[in-house]
């Protein structure tokens, strides 16, 4: 994956609990050196904020009732200068272990600890309530400013299946953007109207886009993200339009999960709350 200019052991500390060392790493550094399921800990000193820390670019998931569903727990992106992670954690599991998180917005500061695995390729952050763990979620400031959401076409993703393009960035875990693409497929009624979660499979919750260079598979997500959830019932759009998200790969090939639908102009109109993803019965992992 990517080169980090700071390797693991720049930044390391004891942890007096458990008699092992961790390492205050950027999202590359975490990528990169990691095995699956591994503690880490997620501070970069150089980071977007003014204390060094990644910063939240895109709240997927919520607590809280969406599209009829009662989701119970947080899924942000958050980003620093090398790459960006999911962090994903229930309301359960936040409450009972050391966090000052009660609330989650776009520009907020982190530093957390939790254990890494990419899941469908999404490069993610897990926590655990275990004291011995010593997880821990800490919103450090509010309101930093955000980076510019890159610029994609459907042809750079399936070209990359989720991994590195050019100026070595890598596609999964970003909040991206792709331009000017029409949504068609799924089948029956949703084919013009997204499912709720009590509709959700795998079949109506298939979508493709295209913007003209190429397609590539979008799915909804309800039962992880709570957007998509929000988003059950309201109009597939038939036009053009430029959509927010970020990708993730299931079977080897690459998807896109849609976070928000923007209307270009003349039009301004968001369609906000749209998470699309892949979902199987084994994908059913959490609300």
């Amino acid at each position: 994956m990517r080169k980090s200019v700071l390797i693991a052991a720049v930044a390391t500390a004891a942890v007096a609990l458990s008699g092992v060392r961790i390492y205050a790493d950027d999202a590359s550094d975490i990528e990169q050196y990691y095995s699956v399921g591994s503690y880490v800990s997620y501070d970069n000193t150089s980071g977007l904020d003014a204390n060094g820390y990644p910063v939240i670019t895109a709240v997927a998931s919520q607590p809280g009732t969406f599209g009829g569903h009662l989701y119970t727990g947080w899924s942000v992106l958050a980003q620093d200068q090398t790459g960006s992670l999911d962090l994903f954690v229930s309301q359960f599991t936040l409450t009972n272990m050391t966090h000052n998180a009660s609330s989650m917005a776009v520009g907020d500061g982190v530093n957390v600890a939790g254990q890494w695995g990419p899941f469908d390729m999404i490069p993610e952050l897990s926590f655990s309530t275990v004291p011995s763990s010593n997880n821990y979620f800490n919103v450090t400031s509010h309101g930093n400013a955000l980076p510019t959401p890159p610029v994609f076409t459907t042809a750079q993703i399936v070209a990359t299946g989720g991994n590195l393009i050019p100026g070595a960035l890598s596609v999964a875990g970003y909040y991206l953007e792709i331009q000017n693409v029409t949504i068609s497929g799924s089948t029956g009624s949703f084919q013009s109207t997204f499912p709720t979660y009590a509709q959700a499979n795998t079949v109506n919750e298939t979508y493709t886009i295209s913007d003209g260079g190429a397609s590539i598979t979008m799915f909804d997500w309800t039962t992880s993200y709570s957007v998509c959830g929000a988003m059950g019932g309201s109009a597939v759009p038939t036009g053009p339009v430029d959509i927010y998200g970020f990708v993730d790969a299931f079977s080897g090939n690459p998807e896109f999960v849609p976070l928000s639908i923007v209307v270009p102009e003349p039009s301004t109109i968001m369609l906000a709350g749209l998470g699309l993803a892949g979902l199987l019965a084994i994908r059913r992992r959490r609300s």
